[in-house]
């Protein structure tokens, strides 16, 4: 092997090297609900390690951006900070789980036939999904497949309506849940309810306190 050859080699070695340790290092420490993209990857760690949060606020962080992006991914920047409020105001109110996954992923589950069979099998390692539409955001459980598509992945070519809004999602989340000196005031006066009002009228707001409109949601507390 010549010189330019193992020069070559070594720095395809090195390359290797970053990847895969970039992929073991996103595995353990933040699991997406949806599929990202390899730039909506890049988005996300990028933004993680520019704002320095720490390892265990990750998985908050990943739950929160993406339910930002699903329910407001057209939004402008405050329609999408007020999503995110309403996320924080439910996790800060007894009446619902204490963290962002939880509230984000929050409603009735069913196990995956493939565990149930196994009597024996630890509850860890078991599988759980969401009911078709019965859970408190409705792409979470729409049985339909969620994809953070920041880029074509065949050609590489940016989305640029799909990154921006990404990236906008991941920085709210990382203001509001991250655990960062930035902070995020709430535009929604406290609000823990929203529909969007152009397409349904739900049976439940004709219970709850009228705040006011951003963007396509009505907010409610």
């Amino acid at each position: 092997m010549n010189l330019n050859s193992l020069i070559r080699f070594l720095i395809t070695l090195s390359v290797l090297a970053v990847v895969l340790g970039y992929t073991a290092i996103a595995n353990a420490e933040a699991k997406p609900t949806a599929k990202l993209t390899t730039q909506a990857k890049h988005i996300l760690w990028t933004q993680l390690e520019t704002n320095k949060v720490s390892n265990s606020r990750h998985n908050e962080v990943l739950c929160l951006a993406e339910n930002i992006y699903f329910e407001a991914r057209a939004e402008s920047y405050s329609g999408k900070a007020a999503v995110a409020n309403v996320t924080r105001n439910r996790v800060s109110d007894s009446r619902w789980p204490g963290t962002y996954c939880e509230v984000v992923q929050q409603g009735p589950k069913r196990e995956s036939w493939k565990t149930k069979q196994h009597k024996d099998l630890a509850d860890k390692d078991r599988v759980y999904y969401p009911r078709k539409h019965r859970c408190q955001f409705s792409w979470y459980c729409d049985g339909n497949k969620d994809v953070i598509w920041a880029n074509y992945e065949k050609t590489g070519q940016t989305i640029k309506g799909n990154a921006r809004a990404w990236r906008e999602s991941v920085e709210l989340a990382i203001m509001i849940a991250g655990d960062t000196k930035l902070t995020v005031s709430d535009n929604t006066e406290g609000a823990v309810y929203y529909y969007a009002h152009n397409l349904v009228y739900p049976s439940w707001a004709k219970t709850k306190s009228y705040i006011g409109v951003l963007g396509n949601h009505t907010f409610m507390k």
